[in-house]
């Protein structure tokens, strides 16, 4: 059967040009042109398309945006399932601070829903005001925000899904004590499609801090800012969040976040300059938003990203890791202090880049660590190049995916 005669004719939709789909998946990240590119309306079409998928043999790769989708290189036949018309609000209860969207809703969009309330989703990966709710959930990014608000996952209250094999489930609920048994929201959200495509969520909403503070202290490299990251991490308050962010170019920042009342806010200052024997410069405001969403977006363009991780305590080695390979390489890093994670991108020569990873790699898991590779040029394969799972954790993943999605349809 057509995939015409599965799915409306507004679904089936082009991946660019002029009136077409807003869909930017790049296809760097899937080696070549999808067979097609399918944006259902509503729950039954994704089950429609999905169950079609099946029966002909065609993966499906779900997407929001598409425009931070992580390398895939399907081998066979295959199309792309767009969120973008299972988008809007469908359920707003300031009293409760929740919001149900459905998965296709720009986060962007959101917010400023969300405002009006003087409320936020306290989630800051990159470019994240152009991510999809959906396709923020199914990558299980927070971003630094996570030290002072906990993990996306931790916020998801509920959803609904559809299984590769076409069945709807409805997760979890609209309150926060919503769960009896086995809690299934836990393995969707950093599934990255591959378990489910998720149609709608309910997360929990924050009230936005009265005085959202930053404090700098910049240096002429990484390294000499390590000291005073180290006492963040080991202060007797915990900041909202702590980055150290690293550019060639712009030499290196230490940004530390602080939310709340202004006597709150201040009084924390002063602890962590007496803790960590620094005076910090303060940015509040404009000028406090531009160079969060500076540091938070570096790299999105680069050709080359990766993400080491290892434990707190060795993030300095983790960082004399991502710069030994890295001469004469026009890149950018950003280093979540309190988690132990550094985000690596490039856009130079990629000539050697394999080899340049290999490196990475090699150095990351010398210290425990891993190496997770999002982008990289065709022609690579990213799952080859990042660090492997063990095969305790290969077999648990395949046998979840199996329950999910046992034809094997999505990607």
């Amino acid at each position: 059967m057509p995939l015409a005669d599965v799915v409306s004719a507004e679904a089936l939709v082009e991946s660019g040009g002029e009136g077409g789909s807003r869909v930017a998946f790049a296809h760097l990240a899937l080696g070549r042109e999808p067979d097609a590119v399918v944006a259902p309306g509503s729950i039954e079409e994704v089950v429609a398309l999905l169950a079609w998928a099946e029966s002909n043999s065609v993966g499906v790769i779900p997407v929001g945006t598409g425009t931070h989708l992580e390398d895939r290189r399907p081998a066979g036949p295959y199309v792309v399932l767009s969120t973008e018309r299972l988008s809007g609000v469908e359920i707003y209860e300031p009293a409760d601070l929740t919001l149900t969207a459905k998965s296709g809703t720009r986060v962007g969009d959101l917010a400023r829903v969300a405002e009006e309330h003087r409320q936020w989703l306290p989630f800051d990966p990159m470019d994240v005001p152009n991510r999809t709710l959906g396709g923020l959930a199914s990558a299980g990014v927070t971003g630094p925000l996570w030290a002072g608000y906990g993990h996306l996952r931790n916020h998801v209250l509920g959803m609904t899904v559809v299984c590769g094999d076409g069945r709807v489930l409805r997760l979890g609920g609209r309150v926060v004590k919503n769960v009896a048994g086995f809690d299934l929201i836990k393995p969707m959200v950093g599934s990255r499609g591959r378990l489910a495509v998720i149609t709608s969520l309910t997360v929990r909403l924050f009230p936005l801090p009265a005085v959202d503070k930053v404090l700098l202290l910049e240096g002429a490299e990484a390294s000499s800012l390590l000291p005073a990251a180290r006492a963040m991490a080991t202060a007797p308050i915990l900041p909202a969040s702590v980055v150290l962010s690293d550019s060639r170019d712009g030499g290196s920042t230490l940004l530390v976040r602080l939310h709340g009342a202004r006597e709150t806010v201040d009084a924390d200052q002063r602890t962590l300059e007496s803790h960590a024997g620094v005076l910090f410069a303060v940015a509040e405001g404009s000028q406090a938003t531009e160079l969060l969403t500076a540091t938070r977006d570096a790299g999105a363009d680069a050709a080359i990203r990766l993400c080491l991780r290892a434990l707190p305590s060795q993030l300095g080695a983790l960082l004399h890791v991502a710069r030994g390979p890295m001469a004469g390489m026009n890149e950018e890093l950003m280093a979540d202090v309190i988690e132990g994670s550094a985000r690596l991108a490039w856009s130079g020569a990629t000539t050697d880049a394999a080899l340049v990873i290999e490196e990475l790699r090699s150095g990351a898991e010398s210290l425990g660590g891993t190496v997770t590779v999002d982008r990289c040029p065709v022609g690579m394969d990213p799952a080859a190049l990042s660090s492997r799972l063990s095969a305790d954790a290969r077999e648990i993943g395949e046998g979840v995916r199996r329950i999910f999605d046992p034809g094997g349809v999505l990607l």
